[in-house]
């Protein structure tokens, strides 16, 4: 199956380079300076922001922190959705992030009357992906995340971090979790260049189920 993926989210993807390049010069640093707290170089950070290549979704959460962004999901109205959801015990800082914006793209499914299989219809990937990414289980590329939340009507976007007080990112259980994740993906670094094909374009899925 092809991903579905029109001009909107492309447009959606590309505004989120940009204006994390934004803050970037905002914060008078340079693309090697903003690499050295991330498990890349200075090279990948420039290919990101172009968009000659797709960061992973663990990727641009930690480039988005590093910059005091958070990815969020964004209901019909513009309200920020599950921004208060807690941390499990022992939840990594990654799954947290990506469970935070899962569950209100899972809930939005339910309500809509889609099945998994439909909604992967809508989206051009499987069953078995929606499902793994409700679950938490294998995290979809940003274009994939944001083309899931345009067929249920929703939309992902950048926050900045101050906005949430009582964010959990901020604990000391986190800021380690987050060390790890750095590690763990400065290892698996190596050969990690692709850019991905994208598909063509299709219509939301929200009629499929009703609102």
């Amino acid at each position: 199956m092809t991903l579905r993926v029109d001009l909107r989210a492309e447009r959606t993807l590309a505004g989120m380079t940009g204006d994390l390049r934004s803050a970037r010069l905002d914060a008078g640093l340079s693309q090697n300076e903003l690499a050295v707290g991330l498990p890349v170089r200075g090279r990948a950070v420039s290919e990101w922001e172009t968009g000659a290549v797709e960061p992973t979704l663990a990727h641009l959460m930690l480039l988005a922190r590093a910059l005091g962004r958070r990815l969020v999901v964004l209901g019909r109205d513009g309200e920020v959705l599950s921004g208060r959801l807690r941390v499990r015990a022992g939840e990594p800082w990654e799954v947290f992030e990506r469970r935070r914006l899962a569950v209100p793209l899972r809930n939005r499914r339910l309500a809509l009357g889609l099945s998994q299989q439909a909604l992967g219809r809508c989206v051009g990937v499987s069953r078995d992906s929606i499902q793994r990414w409700e679950l938490v289980r294998v995290p979809p590329r940003p274009i994939a995340l944001i083309v899931w939340a345009q067929k249920l009507g929703y939309t992902v976007a950048l926050e900045r971090l101050d906005s949430f007080s009582r964010w959990a990112g901020t604990s000391d259980q986190f800021d380690r979790q987050l060390r790890d994740l750095i590690n763990t993906l400065a290892a698996a670094q190596k050969g990690d260049h692709h850019v991905h094909q994208r598909g063509p374009l299709a219509d939301s899925c929200e009629e499929a189920g009703g609102r």
